[in-house]
């Protein structure tokens, strides 16, 4: 893993925890969810390009291992978040969950069953499309299927009508391989940046501001293509490790945060409404840190359970 790269996801997934979080004067910022859910396709599709494309062009490349590799990563603790909603909610197992448990959820364009459950979990529904389509498509790719993708994409846009954004644009597997897909393509494209100590200043203004103007911006546009043209470039800089703020986010704290960032990402959308419920009245900004406080010890101690158990 590039360390820098390691590090922003902790970043981006506070972005997502923004856009969950509302409290009295504060709140969601619901510009952060977009982008970050864009940045973790495109980081998906830009890493495992780079850390198995030569194995799957020169054949070595074994598809049972890699999926193995893959699902272990997220798996174990998408089924105990699972879990622990299902006996907290007192749930009853249904439909819904049966499609939560095989990662399917997000195949229905119906927010009663993509959002069911832990709702950020449809995430991981999409990216196990792109997981398992990637080996296929990174031995075919080609301009042509780059062309292919894109007008897809482009057809796909023009026809979703606006109550389907979510489903269709914001969820559906095969719409967000595209974000995947130009990780991958941005694997392929990947140059030297001699000036990448300065780019990342310029990097960082560049994604506030599509942040700011995400709210005036059209509701297809901006779940996914306002963020590609700010995301890309913004991944490349960073994986270049040279400037300042790269510096930064190789510091031995900010490594640590990146490292319990899936088990954030899962756990963090129920705790903020458990706790925003339970904890005693406090002002805005206080509840926002005890939750982030909170979460981020949670999230530390699922991830030291996680890793002794997968020793």
């Amino acid at each position: 893993m590039i360390a820098t790269l390691q590090s922003l996801r902790f970043v981006f997934v506070m972005l997502i925890f923004l856009s969950h979080f509302g409290y009295k004067e504060i709140t969601p910022l619901d510009a952060g969810g977009d982008c970050g859910v864009a940045f973790f396709f495109l980081l998906s599709g830009y890493l495992l390009s780079i850390g198995y494309g030569k194995r799957i062009s020169d054949g070595t490349f074994h598809f049972a291992a890699y999926m193995k590799r893959r699902i272990m990563k997220f798996y174990p603790l998408h089924l105990l978040c699972l879990v622990g909603i299902l006996v907290v909610s007192h749930s009853a197992i249904d439909l819904r969950v049966v499609l939560n448990v095989l990662l399917l959820q997000s195949w229905v364009p119906d927010s009663f069953y993509y959002f069911s459950c832990n709702s950020v979990s449809w995430f991981l529904s999409s990216l196990m499309f792109s997981y398992l389509v990637f080996p296929w498509v990174y031995r075919h790719q080609s301009r042509g299927l780059t062309a292919c993708v894109l007008a897809g994409y482009v057809a796909v846009y023009l026809l979703t009508p606006y109550d389907k954004v979510n489903a269709i644009l914001y969820v559906h597997p095969m719409v967000r391989f595209v974000d995947f897909y130009l990780g991958m393509q941005l694997a392929r494209w990947q140059v030297k940046i001699r000036k990448a100590e300065w780019a990342e200043w310029v990097m960082v203004p560049l994604l506030l501001i599509a942040i700011v103007v995400y709210p005036e911006v059209d509701e297809k546009w901006r779940n996914a293509p306002l963020y590609w043209m700010v995301l890309l470039p913004f991944i490349l800089v960073f994986a270049q490790q040279r400037g300042i703020i790269s510096r930064l986010l190789k510091s031995k704290v900010m490594l640590w945060l990146g490292s319990v960032s899936m088990p954030f990402f899962l756990t963090h959308h129920v705790l903020i409404g458990i706790l925003t419920r339970r904890l005693p009245d406090m002002p805005a900004g206080l509840m926002l840190a005890a939750c982030l406080l909170i979460i981020l010890v949670i999230s530390w101690g699922i991830q030291i359970i996680l890793s002794r158990q997968l020793r």
